[in-house]
């Protein structure tokens, strides 16, 4: 078996489609599951804006009766008829993209030769049996590094609210690599992702242990519509904003994500009550926030765990965040002294 690494152009791509030289073949689907319409429109949009994508493989193959050579599609059917759908103005754009309602035809012609243009990266198998496809599958997911729960859940749901969860990680991962959470290793194996989608199930639920089956059980729920995303948008801006602006915190104790899992929901709640909140932290909304009082109430509760020897006043915080700290009683514990240190007074 030889493979060869081949790039076509949409425009050869697609073209290559509509004569039948390069077919679907359902035997190598990996899953019966289509593509919705967040996921297509999601792959169109990375191909305007030029990212890149995984490269496809085709199998290469001569009929010997029509002495003509075709393609199969082994890997990447779903995006290749989605890019055909497009191709074809059978698919518009939609989301938070900045194409969004636009279909081939709708596009300003730059950007519809920006997408005819676009390089598709191929694996071309020649001379390949189905036992050597069967087995380069099997070597390259041998090599491959295990996907975390988090990534598993968003290779499996395409619904509402996984794509909400990544508009977050878009606006938000910088951020969180400047201020101190993440870094990019972490970034790229979606613990940002992880994080947010914990943040929001504490605000809607309330806060609880970190458990695969819950944050899976989660996403099933908000698969077929999210209709909180709006306001849980608005309270993550408004709450990741405070935090922007209180620049002594970066980099400390109270970026530490598991810190962080706790403060931007706390921020939340005191501005405007979340019920499921309410039995933890029974406050009243907060027109805004005493910078002053809260920079230094919180940047005791950061030095509290630099000093775990003086801590005093702050030794159930600093128990709560040595150990065990994705459980619901430390989380609770941490929740309500961030609270307390959002109010309009000093922590005695």
């Amino acid at each position: 078996m030889q493979v060869t690494q081949t790039s076509f152009t949409v425009a050869e791509y697609c073209a290559q489609m509509q004569r039948g030289e390069l077919l679907v073949n359902h035997e190598y689907q990996r899953t019966n599951k289509v593509w919705p319409p967040a996921a297509r429109s999601y792959l169109i949009d990375t191909i305007l804006h030029g990212y890149p994508m995984p490269k496809l493989c085709l199998f290469q193959k001569t009929d010997v009766k029509s002495k003509k050579t075709l393609k199969e599609i082994v890997d990447g059917q779903q995006r290749s008829q989605a890019i055909l759908d497009f191709f074809n103005d059978a698919l518009k754009i939609t989301g938070k993209s900045i194409y969004s309602g636009k279909t081939y035809s709708r596009l300003e012609e730059p950007d519809q030769q920006k997408f005819l243009g676009y390089s598709i990266t191929t694996d071309v198998f020649v001379g390949a049996t189905e036992d050597d496809i069967r087995q380069v599958f099997r070597r390259m997911n041998s090599y491959t590094v295990p996907l975390n729960p988090q990534e598993k859940r968003h290779a499996t749901h395409q619904g509402e609210f996984k794509w909400f969860i990544v508009d977050l990680t878009e606006r938000y991962a910088g951020a969180l690599k400047k201020i101190g959470v993440f870094n990019e290793k972490q970034l790229s194996r979606m613990s940002d992702a992880a994080l947010f989608t914990e943040v929001v199930m504490a605000m809607i639920e309330g806060i609880q242990t970190a458990s695969k089956a819950k944050l899976n059980a989660f996403y099933e729920t908000y698969d077929p519509s999210f209709p909180l995303e709006p306001k849980m948008l608005k309270r993550i801006e408004e709450a990741f904003g405070h935090i922007l602006e209180w620049e002594s915190l970066h980099d400390s104790n109270m970026m530490r994500p598991y810190n962080f899992y706790c403060l931007l929901p706390a921020i939340s709640h005191c501005r405007h009550p979340l019920e499921p909140l309410l039995s933890l932290c029974p406050v009243k909304a907060q027109q805004t926030f005493e910078r002053d009082i809260v920079l230094a109430n919180l940047g005791r509760l950061s030095a509290a765990l630099d000093e775990a020897e003086k801590v005093g006043t702050f030794s159930q915080f600093v128990k709560a965040a040595s150990s065990a700290t994705n459980t619901k009683a430390h989380r609770e514990v941490r929740f309500r002294a961030v609270c307390k240190a959002l109010q309009p007074r000093l922590i005695a």
